[in-house]
């Protein structure tokens, strides 16, 4: 039985000092961020030497987290997340050990184990932190790796430190739904506008026009709504979010132009260093803003802090650049 964590008690994992906080399924990473903010791969992190086991020591426990590391693994593009991972689902290998997890299929000459790819039951046969079964290890026919219903809540990818919040977009990420429930630790699908949110705050989806929803309390009740809008204002908001979002790539949002009452350009989100996570009017994250960085990139929604500046440590508790 897979052992599913509650996100109120998961700040405290102390013991797991070492895990590696992911951004993506892939337990090792090895993205080189450019000078221009762009990630390519880095293969020198891929050394055996160079891979720490995210559990510290490496064990047969069954947990993916601290499985064995892979050797002679392959840096490789996690296609879902625009970051470079080492072994993961499509590297190149000759053998099951260049493998971070999952398999290798000799015919293609790649790791197997990736998003939806058939996994017959047996976590092993999942890349990275992915797994096949779910949280109790009862699933009564053969699922797929990071498919709604299997487990999502490895112990080994989140450390000390995290908030809540933190964690629960670490877990998100091992979910080919992109969303891991904290109400039994499987994958599953989010909130609707008007669903009941109380048993897992970060659970909000998005409306039908793409609209972002939260978990808000009213009179002890909470359900996810369209934070801050009165009835009329959601219609419109509603049908102005939905000619925006005809206009952009289904991969990309239509954020407002500062300055222009109604213009608004098409952005990506999960990895603009300027709107990383939402556009800047909806809370999203001017990275480069960050105090004391130097280099950092926006990944999968969340910045990322490479490098600080002369006169800043990186401190791993609060995950910032502190004064040194």
């Amino acid at each position: 039985m897979h052992a599913t964590l509650a996100l109120a008690s998961l700040a405290s994992l102390a013991s797991i000092a070492l895990a590696q906080i992911p951004s993506g399924y892939g337990r090792f990473p090895c993205t080189l961020v450019n000078g221009d903010g762009t990630f390519s791969a880095d293969p020198n992190q891929c050394a055996d030497d160079a891979l720490i086991n995210p559990a510290g020591v490496a064990d047969d426990t069954g947990i993916q987290g601290s499985a064995a590391n892979p050797t002679g693994a392959m840096c490789t593009l996690e296609a879902e997340t625009g970051a470079y991972f080492c072994g993961i689902a499509g590297a190149e290998c000759s053998s099951d050990a260049n493998c971070d997890n999952g398999t290798c299929d000799l015919a293609s000459g790649t790791c197997q184990g990736g998003f939806l790819q058939d996994c017959g039951g047996d976590d092993a046969n999942c890349s990275g932190y992915l797994y096949c079964t779910n949280a109790d290890q009862t699933n009564p026919d053969p699922l797929a790796c990071g498919e709604d219903g299997v487990f999502c809540q490895d112990p080994f990818a989140v450390s000390d430190g995290q908030s809540a919040a933190e964690i629960a977009a670490t877990y998100d990420q091992f979910c080919s739904s992109g969303y891991c429930s904290n109400v039994d630790g499987n994958c599953g699908q989010r909130f609707t506008l008007g669903q009941d949110c109380s048993a897992d705050v970060f659970g909000c989806g998005t409306t039908d026009a793409g609209v972002q929803l939260t978990c808000v309390d009213n009179a002890g009740v909470q359900t996810c709504q369209v934070e801050g809008a009165s009835p009329a204002a959601r219609s419109r908001s509603r049908r102005a979010a939905l000619h925006r979002r005809n206009l952009c790539p289904a991969s990309h949002t239509a954020c407002a132009v500062e300055g222009a009452a109604k213009g608004f350009e098409c952005i990506d989100v999960s990895s603009n260093i300027e709107q990383c996570g939402a556009c800047a009017s909806a809370g999203g994250v001017d990275c480069t803003a960050i105090e004391g960085v130097a280099a950092v990139g926006c990944v999968a929604g969340t910045c990322e802090i490479w490098s600080c500046e002369d006169g800043f440590t990186f401190d791993a508790a609060t995950g910032a650049c502190t004064s040194a």
